[in-house]
């Protein structure tokens, strides 16, 4: 529980973009897309 505490405070604090990198890892792990088949930058 602490550690979901100190990611949401982490986010909170976030800029814009990386929010957004955020939810879009998250919508990928949801959606089930394997990390695998990313071009890595």
């Amino acid at each position: 529980m602490n550690e979901l505490k100190r990611c949401l405070r982490v986010f909170s604090h976030s800029p814009f973009k990386v929010r957004l990198m955020l939810v879009n890892m998250l919508c990928d792990i949801i959606n089930g897309k394997p990390q695998q088949n990313k071009p890595s930058h």
